[in-house]
């Protein structure tokens, strides 16, 4: 459990060195567009002296075309940058709100980090009784994945149930449920070829048997006591 403590302060601490890059890009970004908007308002005074000038003479026509071209140029980039500043600061919003979860993140870790610390302090009693119990309610699920995909393989083969495991295997979605968390000797596999019928914790109490008796047990669980019924529930043992 120590290691695990450590482990969530390292992704706190990195959280916030993530937090603080982001933060000093933003920054920049947005002393960048101040600047851009500081060009901005210069280039639309200077258009403005302009157009307040008087009409030059037949002679300056040519003068007069550079200075047009000079103006557009410049009106492009005005336009350009415009949308350059737009843009900036919707990536400005993008991460005030990325600083929002962040922060948030922070606070759900600095809560696990005390739910950890407490964790560690019980007693190895109740640290055991805990993962028993956990290991208990883990096993009832599989129980109920097995007797679901018995009903499943059932309703396919005319109201009948495998006659044993392997048979389910369509109907189940890893061998991994065929094994108690409880079962310290299982050699958990994930591909049906590698598995040992012989080395499965649970046993088929009803092959070939159907729903007719929805109270007959179907499944058991030798480490726990819990039972499958063939209606698909599961009687947990107390």
């Amino acid at each position: 459990m120590k290691i695990l403590l450590i482990a969530v302060l390292a992704l706190s601490l990195a959280l916030n060195v993530f937090l603080g890059r982001e933060v000093a890009r933003q920054r920049n970004e947005l002393e960048a567009a101040r600047a851009s908007a500081t060009e901005v308002a210069e280039l639309q005074q200077q258009i403005q002296e302009l157009q307040k000038k008087p009409a030059a003479p037949a002679d300056s026509a040519d003068a007069n075309a550079l200075e047009l071209a000079r103006l557009r140029n410049e009106v492009s980039q005005l336009r350009k940058q415009t949308g350059d500043i737009a843009t900036l600061r919707a990536q400005a919003a993008e991460a005030a709100q990325l600083r929002g979860r962040l922060a948030a993140a922070t606070q759900d870790l600095a809560k696990a980090e005390i739910q950890l610390a407490q964790l560690v302090k019980i007693s190895p009693e109740e640290l055991q009784q805990a993962k028993s119990e956990a290991q208990a309610i883990a096993c009832t699920s599989n129980l109920k994945q097995i007797g679901l995909a018995a009903r499943i393989y059932a309703a396919d083969h005319n109201g009948v149930f495998p006659p044993d495991f392997i048979s389910m295997k369509n109907e189940l979605n890893s061998p991994k449920i065929l094994f108690c968390p409880g079962d310290a000797t299982a050699v958990r596999v994930g591909d049906w070829s590698q598995l040992d019928p012989n080395l499965i914790s649970y046993r088929f109490l009803n092959p070939g048997g159907n729903e007719s008796d929805p109270t007959k047990q179907l499944t058991t669980c030798p480490i726990h006591g819990h039972v499958g019924l063939s209606d698909g529930s599961v009687q947990r043992k107390q």
